[in-house]
């Protein structure tokens, strides 16, 4: 029985009453079909109502000629629920994809894939089946150079999806990233893995709550006291009650002021080459939760992220999730 193709049916023409509309093998002038019919044979797809796009694309221009196109995927099959392509004035380029827990970082003109990794309840696995970021095969010098410049493209990445409002948590004020390890973590930075929202830094690093409630605290006194004149004096006076609220609780796992060296070992307060974490707390022995306090304008830089996240690791060489979490006033 062959069947019937709705789509060739004759038309009545435009300008009659009924134009556009399907009328019987007669021609024009013939009747209409009954809409009831109609109702049955339309397309399944032209009776459903109007649904919001299943992608989207946004294509960020960087005053110094990067470019980041970011591309998410919301509904249907896809190779990635979100791709971010960075690329760099003079060519070089990468891609990071996430497709649910798992992040694929690809050179964005080989295509190649340098690292694959997926996250866990024990924190970030590498895929077996894929060879280590930076391949060995390349030779070591080249490897440091990739090495770098895909920290440095992922740090455009990272700064421009920053200031996009909204990406990063509940609390005013509070941003969290999550890093780990390089492979050789005594001689490379640490690696990136994305922003935490704020249900999943709660879950990561259950004292973030009583830190925060303590620092509003703390700082709402500070203000309020009218003791201290500059930006400067109040930001210390912060630190400084912060640093013996958390010491009074004489808790093994949660310290404050630490200084660590470059090498990993425990430095001096003010000591030249140390990186001064403000407050840290490891709520399981592979988890590293990262505290620094910020009372001015200015926020964290990139460097400063990178460089927290890579003193913490060779400080405690058994964590495999770094949390590095800025925190604000969030009132």
């Amino acid at each position: 029985m062959r069947r019937k193709d709705w789509s060739e049916q004759p038309r009545a023409p435009a300008g009659q009453p009924n134009g556009g509309q399907w009328v019987g093998d007669g021609g024009g002038s013939g009747g209409t079909v009954d809409p009831d019919v109609l109702r049955l044979v339309r397309p399944q797809w032209a009776q459903m109502p109007v649904a919001e796009p299943a992608q989207s694309r946004e294509d960020t221009r960087l005053d110094d000629g990067t470019r980041v196109l970011s591309i998410r995927i919301r509904a249907g099959r896809r190779d990635f629920d979100e791709q971010h392509t960075v690329t760099a004035p003079d060519g070089e380029s990468r891609v990071f994809e996430t497709l649910g827990a798992t992040q694929t970082i690809r050179d964005g003109v080989s295509g190649e894939i340098l690292g694959r990794s997926t996250f866990t309840a024990n924190g970030v696995e590498p895929d077996a089946t894929v060879q280590p970021a930076f391949l060995p095969a390349v030779p070591l010098a080249l490897a440091a150079i990739r090495v770098l410049r895909t920290l440095e493209l992922a740090g455009t990445l990272f700064a421009t999806l920053s200031a996009q409002r909204g990406r990063y948590g509940t609390v005013l004020g509070t941003t969290a990233h999550e890093f780990r390890g390089a492979e050789d973590f005594e001689h490379m930075p640490a690696i990136w893995v994305g922003p935490l929202d704020q249900a999943s830094l709660d879950a990561a690093c259950p004292k973030t709550g009583e830190i925060q409630t303590q620092l509003d605290a703390v700082a709402a006194a500070v203000r309020q006291s009218g003791a201290y004149r500059t930006p400067q004096a109040v930001g210390t006076a912060i630190h400084v009650l912060m640093d013996r609220w958390a010491k009074a609780q004489d808790i093994e796992n949660f310290k404050s002021e630490l200084s660590i060296l470059k090498n990993g070992k425990e430095g001096t307060y003010g000591q030249s080459g140390t990186s001064r974490l403000d407050q840290y707390h490891l709520p399981q022995p592979n988890v590293a939760c990262v505290y620094d306090y910020k009372t001015g304008l200015r926020g964290l830089s990139w460097s400063d992220w990178v460089r927290y996240a890579t003193r913490s690791k060779t400080y405690f060489p058994a964590t495999q999730r770094i949390i590095v979490i800025q925190m604000r006033e969030s009132r």
